[in-house]
């Protein structure tokens, strides 16, 4: 019983794993080449290479690819899931964390920034893309992948940096929320241009002591003290 538990436990977090990197990789290449920023830049809530909303996401495509067999019910129960899960970590972000991990107000047909036609038909296509390439590879094979040792090793390693990371994250998130509500006026903070007024006054030299303290998965690093409220200031009012 114990053993049947943490095979389920383990299968799950596979999942996880492999749908944070994967999306991570997916919204690099999207925010370069077809996002709002057309620029190299980590994207996420997070700083390391992986990002929870897509792992969430591969665990639903796995579950309905699982109890789903005809194309078209899964093609709508991709639609309608992963919009409400779109929709729920958004609103969840933008109304305890005033911040915005993305925005889709200049989509037609949006909802508050959060949701678009456009991005729900994407989600869609990329959930059918998962139910043909990698659903039917984690079904033949994820028994094999979890009696591997090394595998459950590496997936403790993943879990214990990712909380890390996560904490730090909302340590960050609570810092933004704090100076937010001390504004006199309702605000949200992007946090992808938040990044990128960061890199920019890196690669400028702006600041004193500014320069070079900032990484790729790494953007807030040297924040700190009164240095991270003076750059939310002039984020604020660009």
């Amino acid at each position: 019983m114990y053993h049947d538990v943490l095979i389920l436990i383990l299968k799950y977090l596979l999942i996880f794993m492999i749908g944070t990197i994967l999306g991570w990789f997916i919204e690099i290449f999207w925010r370069r080449y077809f996002g709002k920023a057309r620029r190299w830049l980590n994207p996420g809530f997070l700083n390391g290479p992986w990002l929870p909303l897509y792992g969430f996401g591969s665990i639903v495509l796995f579950l309905i690819c699982n109890h789903v067999t005809s194309v078209y019910q899964r093609g709508v129960l991709f639609l309608f899931v992963l919009t409400l899960l779109e929709y729920l970590a958004g609103r969840i972000f933008i109304g305890h964390y005033k911040i915005k991990l993305w925005d889709y107000s200049k989509n037609r047909g949006n909802i508050k920034g959060i949701i678009c036609p456009l991005y729900s038909l994407l989600w869609t296509i990329l959930g059918l893309i998962f139910s043909y390439t990698l659903f039917p590879l984690l079904q033949r094979d994820i028994s094999k992948l979890l009696n591997n040792l090394e595998l459950s090793f590496f997936i403790g390693i993943y879990l214990g940096v990712f909380s890390v990371d996560l904490w730090q994250s909302f340590n960050l998130a609570a810092r933004i929320k704090s100076f937010v509500n001390e504004s006199e006026e309702r605000w949200h903070g992007d946090f992808e241009r938040f990044k990128l007024e960061l890199r920019d006054r890196v690669e400028t030299g702006i600041g004193i002591g500014f320069k070079n303290r900032t990484h790729f998965l790494l953007p807030f690093y040297g924040e700190l003290g009164s240095s991270f409220k003076e750059h939310l200031k002039k984020h604020k009012t660009n």
